[in-house]
């Protein structure tokens, strides 16, 4: 049995809501203190069974341990996120929690109650899940009124991301899913490297990988089962791109060691750039001199800014002629001047480059990529208006953390 979570960067809340707390924990013992609050040991096991069961993996007593590691941390989040929005009046209902629970009882094709017997079989209560799902709404409500009209993404932000997009549109592509294990030091450096193991063990078993990153993963894309779309080579984290270039498709890496902690990274598919379905317009202009002149050409070519200012920067220099070479498909390009503008930036110029008793470089004026899976301009805004939401959320949490009491119990 598999379930589909649907979650944000921040997801759960506690599981004994209905039992008092020295019933808890004289029942179930203390987990963990959070301010005033208790997490039981029962609310850990509860979560834990749940993030297993989500994720289609056996409950063994190593996963269990591991699984219960991030079941309290979690349960810990989330009773500093469940707090922050109740002074701030923000109440979930039961209505909302049931039309986010049957969103996910209808994605893995089942009823709720037929959801509710398959976790309880697993040894995991619904009522858990309700929980999480409850502290989920209020958080992202939370997050939304606090900084959701403030999120602001420029023109000049969708645009370089659009140009560094079109710019990499002719190198090799990947369509990659990610699991990332954030480390600091050494011991979780060892820890997640061990945990990465076990995780891979348990999808060479069966599990599949979006649900196994939907649950572990601490990625922004752990929301979407770790996918990553179409992504660059050399968009790539370069710990990242020597593994990647070796994978071939359907194949998951091993652990791989970064800065910032241990990925583990699926190649669904392939491609060689646009030649494979993105199709880049290009709009080119060349400056071309006498070789004899070369030196003046160089000047120009280390202060072009863009084709808008050509002509005030050619403007009495002996010599020159500028060449509109119009917009046209990039594939259709000679192999010579695909090569020479392929990883030029729009606005810049190639490098001078002598040809007969002339010397000449070329500026990209623009360049538009669509199709083969490169992302709308919408899509763009989209993506990285979540990206800064998600850092407010992450750092307000971190803040959180700081200032609270939290007792932790082995």
């Amino acid at each position: 049995m598999r379930f589909t979570k649907l979650t944000a960067a921040a997801a759960i809340a506690v599981a004994l809501v209905a039992a008092p707390p020295a019933l808890a924990q004289s029942a179930e013992g203390v987990a963990a203190i959070v301010n005033d609050h208790v997490i039981s040991t029962f609310d850990v096991r509860q979560r834990a069974i749940l993030l297993l069961v989500s994720a289609g993996m056996q409950q063994t007593p190593e996963l269990m341990r591991r699984a219960s590691a991030q079941a309290l941390n979690d349960l810990i989040n989330e009773r500093l996120e469940i707090e922050e929005a109740a002074k701030f009046h923000i109440e979930i209902t039961d209505d909302q929690v049931n039309r986010r629970l049957a969103d996910i009882a209808s994605q893995n094709h089942l009823t709720v109650d037929t959801m509710a017997q398959q976790l309880g079989a697993a040894g995991a209560s619904i009522q858990s899940l309700r929980n999480q799902l409850q502290a989920n709404l209020a958080w992202e409500r939370l997050m939304q009124g606090m900084y959701g009209s403030r999120v602001r993404v420029s023109e000049n932000e969708i645009r370089t991301t659009q140009e560094r997009i079109a710019a990499n549109a002719s190198r090799p592509q990947y369509l990659l899913s990610e699991i990332f294990l954030p480390a600091h030091s050494e011991q979780e450096f060892t820890d997640m490297q061990a945990g990465a193991m076990h995780l891979l063990e348990q999808m060479q078993h069966g599990a599949p990988f979006p649900l196994v990153a939907r649950q572990f993963s601490q990625a922004p894309s752990a929301a979407t089962g770790g996918d990553l779309g179409w992504i660059a080579s050399t968009a790539l984290d370069p710990q990242l791109q020597p593994v990647a270039a070796q994978l071939q498709q359907g194949q998951v890496s091993l652990p791989i060691r970064t800065q910032e902690g241990v990925y583990i990274i699926a190649m669904r598919d392939r491609r060689e750039g646009a030649a494979a379905g993105a199709t880049s317009q290009v709009n080119l202009k060349e400056v071309t001199i006498p070789r004899s002149r070369q030196n003046a050409l160089e000047r120009m070519q280390r202060r072009a800014a863009g084709c808008a200012d050509l002509d005030r920067l050619v403007a009495g220099v002996d010599g020159v002629n500028v060449i509109d070479l119009g917009q046209t498909s990039e594939a259709d390009l000679s192999p010579a001047m695909r090569d020479r503008i392929n990883g030029v930036a729009v606005g810049h110029a190639t490098a001078v480059q002598q040809d007969g008793d002339n010397a000449n470089f070329v500026i990209v004026c623009s360049r538009q990529t669509g199709g083969g899976g490169v992302p709308t301009r919408d899509e763009i805004e989209q993506r990285l208006r979540g990206e800064e939401l998600a850092m407010l959320a992450e750092r307000y949490l971190r803040n959180l953390r700081r200032e609270a009491l939290i007792i932790t119990r082995n």
